[in-house]
C-alpha cells in the first residue's frame, strides 16, 4: 500500500504533523510519497502519485484544494488533516493521525464524491476546481461589466467587483463571504453570486448542475479568471469564459459520521445560549 501526502511547506507545525503521519504510515508498512503544495500536477517536477491508494493533505483548505487536483488527475480519494484555521475541507485533526492511518490500512473507508466546476477560455485553456471559478476586476478601484448567458439565453449584465461561480463544496468559501448561501455538497448545483454589485439585484442564482454559463466582458475593462485561487488567464473586452460542471468528481474519504450541518456549526463556531439563541 502507498499514500501520497500533500503538505504546505514553510510552517513548522505542519511539517511536524506530516513527519508524524509519515512515521505512523511507515510503521504499518505503508509507503509514502511526499508532495509539496507549491508543485501542481502536470508540472515537470510533480511527484507521480499514480501508484498510490489515497492522498492525505496536511495543512488548511488551500492544501486540500491542491490535493484535490492530484485526486482528479489520478482518480484517487483524498482526506484532509487540518493544521489551518477553519479547515472546512479537512475532516481530521492532528490528534487523529493514528486513526487516519488505521483507516487507510483497512481500505474500509467511506467515500463521498463531490461535484467540480470548470472554466474554459476562448483560447482553449481550461481548469477544473473543487471550490469555484471567479471572474473579477483586475483594477482595484474599477468595476467590471459581465454579461451572463444561461444555456444560451441572455440573463443580465452585472457591474460588480466580480462573479463567483461555485460548486456546492465552495459555497462556504468566497461565495459565503460574498453573501451567497451554504449548499450541502450532497446536492449538485452551480451557484452564481455577484461580488459587490452596483445594482438593485444582488441575489445568488442556484442553477441546475448541467447549466452552461457564458460570461462575457461587456465593456472596456478586462477581467481575471481564477479557478480555486489559481490564475487561469485574463478575459479582454468582448471575450468570454464558459463555466460548467467539471467532468470529474473529487472523491473525499469520510472518516466519521458527523453530518454536514454539524460540520458547518463546528467550523463556523455557531453556538447556542441557554435560551436557544445562536451567536
Amino acid at each position: 500500500m502507498k499514500i501520497g501526502v500533500v503538505v504546505r511547506t514553510g510552517r513548522s507545525e505542519v511539517s511536524e504533523v506530516a513527519a508524524n503521519l509519515q512515521a505512523l504510515a511507515l510503521a504499518r508498512d505503508i509507503a509514502v510519497a511526499m508532495v509539496t503544495e507549491d508543485v501542481r500536477p502536470g508540472d515537470p517536477e510533480a511527484t507521480d502519485l499514480s501508484d498510490c491508494d489515497a492522498i492525505i493533505a496536511v495543512g488548511g483548505d488551500g492544501t486540500v484544494l491542491e490535493a484535490a487536483q492530484y485526486g482528479l488527475v489520478h482518480d484517487l480519494p483524498i482526506l484532509g488533516v487540518n493544521v489551518g484555521r477553519v479547515g472546512f475541507l479537512a475532516e481530521a485533526d492532528p490528534e487523529d493521525l493514528g486513526a487516519v492511518v488505521a483507516l487507510i490500512e483497512s481500505r474500509a473507508w467511506v467515500e463521498v464524491p463531490r461535484m467540480t466546476v470548470e472554466a474554459e477560455l476562448e483560447d482553449g485553456s481550461k481548469a477544473t476546481g473543487l471550490n469555484d471559478v471567479v471572474v473579477e476586476k483586475t483594477r482595484s478601484q474599477r468595476l467590471v461589466s459581465l454579461e451572463l448567458l444561461i444555456d444560451g439565453e441572455r440573463f443580465l449584465t452585472y457591474r460588480a467587483d466580480g462573479l463567483v461561480f461555485a460548486a456546492p463544496t465552495g459555497s462556504t468559501a468566497y461565495n459565503l463571504s460574498a453573501g451567497g448561501p451554504i449548499v450541502d455538497p450532497a446536492i449538485d448545483a452551480l451557484i452564481v453570486t455577484p461580488v459587490a454589485p452596483y445594482s438593485m439585484f444582488a441575489r445568488t442564482l442556484v442553477l441546475p448542475p448541467d447549466t452552461v454559463v457564458t460570461c462575457t466582458v461587456a465593456h472596456d475593462r478586462p477581467a481575471g479568471v481564477n479557478v480555486d485561487g489559481f490564475e487561469l488567464g485574463v478575459v479582454q473586452p468582448g471575450e468570454s469564459v464558459w463555466i460548467r460542471r467539471g467532468a470529474g468528481r473529487v472523491r473525499f474519504i469520510k472518516p466519521g459520521r458527523r453530518s454536514y450541518s454539524q460540520t458547518v456549526k463546528s467550523k463556523l463556531r455557531l453556538y447556542e445560549g441557554l435560551d436557544g439563541a445562536s451567536f
